[in-house]
C-alpha cells in the first residue's frame, strides 16, 4: 500500500514536471514566433527612372516618423503600422507625387516612392527660386540640385491661387517647358524666358544678344520652326550683331529690329514655302502657301535691300512719340 502511494506520488511529480516543461516550451515558442513577425528591415525604392534623386532615406524617414528624432526604430509588429496614414503623411512632402507602403512575406517594410517631375525653374522678382511641375506644384530647391531645366524669370504668379489670365500663363509655362525639354537644340540654345507683367514671354538665347518676343503665343512648334529658319540666315550672313530684337508675336510675320534702325517685317508663311526668299511684287503670282516645305530645317532666305514699296518684305518706321 505504501509502495503504491509512493508510485502515485512520483507519477504526479513527473506529470507536473512535464506540464511545466510544456508551458515553458509554449512560452518560448510564442516569444520566438512574436520575434519572427517583427519588422526588422525597410527597403526604399524610387520607382521612377529619373536621372536625379531629390529624396533620400533620411528625409523619407523624417516625413514618415517625425516624432522619432533618432530615426526609424526597428522591431515593431507590422500590425502597429497604419500604412494608409503613413502614405498620406509621406505625400505631404512636396517632392513626393505618390507612395505605396506594404509588408512582404518576410515582414520587410517596402516604401515605394514616385518623385514629382519638375518642368521648369522659376525666379521671383525678389530673387527666390523654386521648381514647378505639370500640375503647377511648387517644389523647393535643394542643395543637391543637378537638374537642367528651362528658366523663367520674373515669376510673379502664385500657382496656388492663380485664376483667370494667370492660369493661362501657367499653362503656357508648362507647355513651353515641355517643348524645350523635348528638343536638345532648344534646350541648349534657350537661356531664360522672362515673364512680363502682362503675361507675355520674352526669350534670351545663348547665341546673340537679341530679345526674342514670343508674346502670348502657345503654338511653340510653329514659333520655333520660324525662329530656327531665321537663325540659319543670321548664321549664314553673320548677322548676329545686326539686330537687337526679334518679334515672333504675330502669327504670319517675323519682325526683326535692326540696332538703331527701323523694323524689318517678313511674311513667315512665305518663308516656310520658298527655299530662297527673294523680293517679289505683291501683284505677281504667289507660291502655294498651304503646301508644307519638304525639309524646313534646310530652308534659308535673303533680306534684300533697299526695301521698296508694295513688296512682300517691307520697312515699317515706328512712329515718334
Amino acid at each position: 500500500m505504501i509502495a503504491k502511494k509512493k508510485i502515485y506520488h512520483v507519477l504526479g511529480l513527473v506529470c507536473w514536471g512535464l506540464l511545466l516543461a510544456g508551458v515553458v516550451t509554449l512560452l518560448v515558442s510564442a516569444v520566438k514566433t512574436e520575434n519572427s513577425i517583427l519588422c526588422k528591415q525597410v527597403e526604399i525604392e524610387l520607382i521612377d527612372n529619373k536621372s536625379y534623386e531629390m529624396l533620400d532615406e533620411g528625409e523619407i524617414f523624417s516625413s514618415l516618423w517625425p516624432e522619432e528624432k533618432d530615426g526609424f526604430k526597428y522591431g515593431k509588429n507590422p500590425s502597429l503600422f497604419d500604412l494608409r496614414k503613413l502614405e498620406k503623411r509621406l505625400e505631404k512632402n512636396p517632392w513626393v507625387f505618390s507612395s505605396d507602403l506594404y509588408f512582404d512575406q518576410h515582414r520587410t517594410l517596402h516604401i515605394d516612392v514616385q518623385q514629382r517631375t519638375p518642368l521648369a525653374r522659376g525666379f521671383t522678382p525678389d530673387g527666390n527660386s523654386f521648381f514647378i511641375d505639370k500640375s503647377y506644384s511648387i517644389l523647393p530647391v535643394k542643395s543637391n540640385d543637378v537638374i537642367s531645366l528651362p528658366v523663367f524669370t520674373n515669376f510673379y504668379i502664385n500657382p496656388a491661387s492663380a485664376t483667370g489670365k494667370d492660369s493661362g500663363v501657367l499653362k503656357r509655362i508648362v507647355s513651353l517647358s515641355e517643348f524645350i525639354l523635348a528638343d536638345s537644340f532648344w534646350m541648349a540654345q534657350v537661356e531664360t524666358i522672362n515673364i512680363s507683367s502682362d503675361g507675355t514671354f520674352e526669350l534670351t538665347a545663348q547665341v546673340g544678344d537679341q530679345n526674342i518676343l514670343l508674346g502670348e503665343r502657345d503654338d511653340w512648334r510653329n514659333v520655333f520652326t520660324k525662329l530656327k529658319i531665321l537663325y540659319q540666315h543670321l548664321n549664314k550672313e553673320n548677322g548676329w550683331s545686326k539686330y537687337e530684337k526679334i518679334d515672333l508675336q504675330f502669327k504670319d510675320q517675323v519682325v526683326c529690329v535692326r540696332k538703331n534702325s527701323s523694323y524689318k517685317v517678313m511674311d513667315s508663311t512665305f518663308i516656310e514655302t520658298v527655299p530662297s526668299l527673294e523680293i517679289q511684287d505683291s501683284t505677281q503670282s504667289q507660291p502655294d502657301v498651304n503646301k508644307p516645305a519638304d525639309n524646313v530645317s534646310q530652308l534659308n532666305y535673303k533680306i534684300i535691300a533697299p526695301i521698296q514699296k508694295n513688296k512682300l518684305i517691307k520697312t515699317i518706321t515706328p512712329k515718334k512719340k
